[in-house]
């Protein structure tokens, strides 16, 4: 009897493919649907037909929109069921809760991070030993391996590196990735959408993919919105001129930004930081979004490879980031906050953000950037 393996199906071409590859290498393949439904009014009203319970979350056999009837429809071209697993509380209070008090923190939040590790791969987890699957699966250009020293279960680059998605798995522990198959890590994405067009599959969408999957096609002020927030005024300040300006509201700024500022200074100007004390934006040039250290906080190691002393790992500090060589060491014994110092300086580093760790291909941790030596910011995860 094939082992059954439970894949997470967003209904766009990865997913699909994956679903694809692994019922042709003989799984008993199952598929679930997460509906994230965080603001209730954006999704088609159903009445669920409740089966079972994952962690407190309905699930139903049965499509409840026109998207979820296409990929209903995919997967019987393929030869297999789907669930739907209404995941939107818990989605809201894990994910979207923090990511909205983090930017009135004037921090810069990753939340794909926070959703692989808390819901997506902790559900899938959960509902696979549910309905007696071995494995189970997702759509990411990425590969899970054992680590050549420690033997750990660790994420792996992907083959194609142009689309590699191991930094948003930075923080998923080895004990979730025992049971985790990705099969598309192996190739590549323009490979994988023209098998999908030549089969015939499901609807490739000539658009990428969404920044953020809750946001759709609203922008960050109305998803705040949801939340009941009110934007407050206050002074943009150069740090070498002083007050140039105004803005609406810290929550539509990042370090780094240079669009959308709403000042004319005759060159280009950076968001450098954001104070939410005195809801103030501090912009200024380029060079002056460098720095070399910052200090990382709620570190998850993968098992048997966490330092014990300063290590030199690769590290990248956002997805488009690519991963410099720097020094790793642990503060006061505690593997789980670490001090960050780059070889050379980088630009950007953004409180919030996630800070992957590499040891060549594989990844070998993850923590939250807390703040830099230049500033010091009150963290919420280094309380």
């Amino acid at each position: 009897m094939s082992e059954r393996v439970l894949i997470g199906l967003s209904g766009g071409i990865d997913s699909t493919y994956a679903a694809f590859v692994l019922k042709n290498r003989g799984y008993d393949v199952l598929g679930v649907h997460f509906r994230l439904c965080p603001f209730p009014s954006t999704e088609e009203g159903h009445q669920a037909r409740l089966l079972f319970s994952l962690l407190g979350t309905p699930i139903d056999y049965a499509p409840s929109n026109e998207r979820e009837r296409k990929l209903v429809k995919s997967a019987e071209m393929m030869g297999f069921e789907v669930v739907f697993a209404d995941i939107g509380r818990r989605f809201r209070r894990l994910v979207l809760n923090p990511f909205f008090e983090e930017y009135k923190r004037g921090r810069t939040p990753n939340p794909c991070v926070v959703c692989n590790k808390k819901v997506k791969f902790a559900g899938l987890l959960d509902l696979a030993g549910q309905l007696g699957a071995a494995f189970y699966a997702t759509g990411h250009y990425a590969r899970v391996v054992k680590h050549p020293l420690s033997g750990t279960f660790v994420v792996r680059r992907a083959l194609d590196s142009e689309k590699d998605q191991s930094y948003f798995l930075c923080r998923v522990e080895s004990s979730h990735l025992a049971r985790a198959l990705m099969p598309l890590g192996e190739m590549r994405k323009d490979d994988v959408r023209a098998e999908v067009l030549k089969l015939g599959l499901c609807e490739p969408s000539l658009k990428p993919s969404q920044d953020l999957c809750f946001a759709g096609a609203k922008n960050y002020a109305s998803v705040f919105e949801g939340f009941g927030y009110e934007p407050q005024p206050g002074p943009i300040v150069d740090v070498e001129r002083g007050q140039v300006g105004h803005h609406n509201g810290i929550l539509n700024f990042t370090i780094g930004q240079r669009r959308g500022l709403s000042v004319a200074l005759g060159q280009p100007k950076y968001v450098l930081r954001i104070d939410p004390a005195t809801n103030t934006v501090f912009i200024g040039d380029k060079e002056q979004l460098y720095g070399s250290e910052f200090y990382a906080s709620d570190v998850v190691w993968a098992d048997g490879l966490a330092p014990k002393g300063p290590v030199y790992l690769h590290t990248k500090i956002r997805y488009k980031h690519e991963a410099q060589r720097a020094r790793i060491t642990p503060i006061d014994g505690d593997d789980t906050k670490v001090n960050v110092h780059f070889d050379h300086a980088q630009p950007s580093i953004t409180p919030g953000q996630a800070a992957a760790f590499y040891d060549g291909d594989y990844v070998v941790g993850g923590g939250w950037i807390c703040h830099t030596s230049e500033t010091n910011w009150a963290c919420g995860l280094c309380d």
